[in-house]
């Protein structure tokens, strides 16, 4: 059998999501080789074709040259070199939109819905037998059940498949699969314990569920009940397994009344240094600069004696302040046009999936600084592509 290029293509997109669970490295190897076959695909069959951006890409990669200005007023120029590595998805991702090819729609479903589901089967096994043979059920919860996989990005992939469940990804399979589908998702969310993730899950859930009028018939392929039970078992599971993680959120008190200093967990190390990323952006008003933004935050931690954030050098676990403490207030406004007019469109335009995803994203992107890692600014760009190139425009 002879493959086509599109269905080398096809299959490229689908090792996307494996890839990213595997590591960043292997996402970068396999986006290099799909932008190749995109490329020839294009030069054979398409060279007439007009390129055409994804509506809202721009904005995107308007962030991703503030990342390569902000190199010019960085003094750590490896640190800068690091994050355009790193975060380059925000400008070539929309070019493989741009460029003429396949819709990647049906492939970034597929792999992201099959994908996810395969890798917390496996992690559920892989617990499973550790819990057997040592006795050990800390195997069941967080960071040990998520792998090598970070469970607040984890849950961010894990969320996305559930939006999709049943509508973009299993439509074909009996209704007993999407239940066992649903529920591995929601408690495999549970016990990741992220409390980013889990509340955005059920934000978007909700935000579903009272807006489902809005979107017709044709979109939602499950029934507000089938939503409901999704809820209750991520419920059910976080606080079976989670609870404790959700009580320590009540040391975020301490922290508001007696300063950064005493943040002992992570509920209170996103207070403290929120504080001290506000205060480096009022300081800084065009900030420091694509590769001092660690640097900074390390000075100013150890100034104050905010010891939890220090010894795990803590980003801003916020976007709009991650970008704030790099680029000042035009890096605030920008990526705030960025998922802004991501939401904007799939409201505007009747689009369900365009807009709970945007609305996803800036659910984790409120405590958590979603583009500073590959599994996280791949994963969503590709995400916004897929969904904004396939939508109709006006």
């Amino acid at each position: 059998m002879t493959w086509s290029l599109e269905q080398w293509e096809q299959w490229g997109w689908r090792m996307l999501m494996p890839a990213l669970l595997f590591g960043g490295v292997a996402a970068a190897y396999v986006l290099l080789s799909i932008l190749v076959l995109r490329c020839l695909g294009w030069w054979i069959h398409r060279r007439k074709a007009k390129w055409t951006w994804p509506g809202g890409s721009f904005w995107w990669i308007g962030y991703y040259a503030l990342q390569v200005l902000g190199g010019l007023w960085s003094s750590n120029l490896d640190a800068w070199a690091l994050s355009l590595e790193v975060k380059a998805a925000l400008f070539v991702l929309p070019l493989l939109a741009a460029i003429p090819g396949r819709s990647m729609l049906r492939d970034f479903w597929w792999s992201l819905g099959w994908s996810v589901t395969a890798y917390l089967f496996w992690r559920c096994a892989f617990a499973g037998w550790q819990h057997v043979v040592f006795s050990d059920a800390s195997f069941w919860r967080y960071a040990r059940f998520a792998g090598d996989v970070h469970p607040t990005y984890l849950s961010l992939h894990a969320a996305a498949a559930w939006l999709g469940l049943g509508s973009q990804w299993g439509k074909e399979r009996p209704r007993g699969l999407w239940l066992l589908l649903m529920a591995l998702l929601a408690i495999s969310m549970g016990m990741m314990g992220s409390k980013a993730g889990i509340l955005a899950a059920v934000f978007v859930t909700i935000l579903d569920i009272v807006t489902r009028n809005r979107w017709g018939a044709h979109s939602v392929r499950h029934s507000v009940g089938f939503s409901f039970l999704f809820l209750g078992l991520l419920g059910l599971s976080s606080y079976t397994m989670s609870k404790a993680r959700f009580v320590e959120m009540k040391s975020v008190t301490a922290v508001a009344k007696e300063g950064g200093a005493v943040a002992s967990s992570s509920s209170a190390g996103r207070l403290a240094v929120w504080s001290t990323a506000l205060d480096v952006l009022v300081e800084h008003p065009l900030g420091v600069g694509t590769g001092d933004v660690t640097d900074e935050l390390m000075t100013h931690y150890e100034r104050d004696g905010i010891v939890y954030a220090a010894e795990r050098r803590l980003n801003p676990h916020n976007q709009w302040l991650q970008a704030g403490v790099a680029f000042g207030w035009p890096g605030v406004v920008l990526i705030s046009l960025a998922m802004g007019a991501w939401c904007w469109a799939g409201w505007r335009s009747r689009n369900r999936w365009l807009f709970l995803t945007g609305s996803l994203l800036m659910a984790h992107a409120m405590v958590e600084s979603v583009l500073e890692v590959q599994r996280g600014v791949v994963f969503v760009m590709w995400m916004f592509v897929a969904l904004r190139s396939s939508q109709k425009e006006d």
